[in-house]
């Protein structure tokens, strides 16, 4: 027949583990408290700006007013000079046809008048073609400086979009270094929490068994071999007392 008992250990964790470890509970309830709401910063007055005059600047037509007002102011007086040059011309021109009529004794004749009136009318066609070409050119390049000056009014206000939105994202940087500094603080705490805390404290109970007939014979064998049959029973004895 066996016998049989319970072995009891019992552990305790240790006081310094214990109490840094309900410091870091702590600290992070402390710090997920205090975690300030995720902010986002607002538009740039810098933005707002240039994200104005780009949408005036889509929404006005490119008209004939938008052209005139880069029309040069001086171009009639341009124009009025160069047929002023144009009738000096016509002038010395029907000048040399008259005395050339005179010394031919045509004065006042036919032919002479033929002579004068095409002077006259190949001055006009010149006159006429002349002032047409310079308003047109006049135009054309006032439209080419009216569209050039719609693209730079366009471009700036998208660098000053691009610049507001430069300082957005700059404060919406520091807006996010503050929160994060806090998050910091609480992955850290969290750090300290995922270490496993040993497990030190508790109670085990290991049952153990004894077996008196096993202890009896193991005494006998052991008595025997040093005092023969006499050391083999009172080693059986002895052994039968342990077990």
């Amino acid at each position: 027949m066996s016998k049989g008992g319970t072995s009891v250990s019992t552990t305790e964790i240790d006081p310094q583990l214990k109490t840094a470890y309900l410091q870091n509970l702590e600290q992070a309830r402390s710090v997920a408290a205090g975690l300030p709401v995720q902010q986002f910063a607002g538009f740039n007055p810098m933005y707002r700006a240039g994200e104005e005059a780009a949408y005036n600047i889509g929404l006005t037509p490119f008209t004939a007013q938008s052209i005139q007002e880069f029309q040069n102011p001086y171009e009639q007086q341009v124009i009025q000079g160069t047929l002023g040059d144009i009738e000096q011309a016509r002038q010395m021109q029907a000048l040399r046809d008259a005395q050339q009529a005179t010394a031919a004794k045509a004065f006042g004749g036919s032919r002479y008048g033929v002579q004068a009136a095409l002077t006259n009318q190949a001055a006009l066609q010149q006159a006429a073609k002349t002032a047409a070409q310079m308003r047109q050119a006049g135009y054309g390049q006032a439209a080419q400086m009216a569209q050039a000056a719609r693209g730079m009014n366009l471009q700036g206000a998208q660098t000053a979009m691009a610049l507001g939105g430069a300082r957005q994202q700059m404060e919406q940087a520091q807006l996010d270094a503050a929160r994060n500094q806090a998050l910091q603080q609480l992955q850290i705490a969290q750090g300290g929490l995922s270490l496993s805390l040993p497990n030190l404290g508790g109670r085990s109970q290991t049952p153990y068994y004894q077996n008196p007939a096993a202890s009896a014979l193991g005494g006998a064998q052991a008595g025997y071999m040093i005092g023969g049959p006499t050391g083999a029973a009172i080693g059986a004895g002895l052994g039968l007392l342990a077990g």
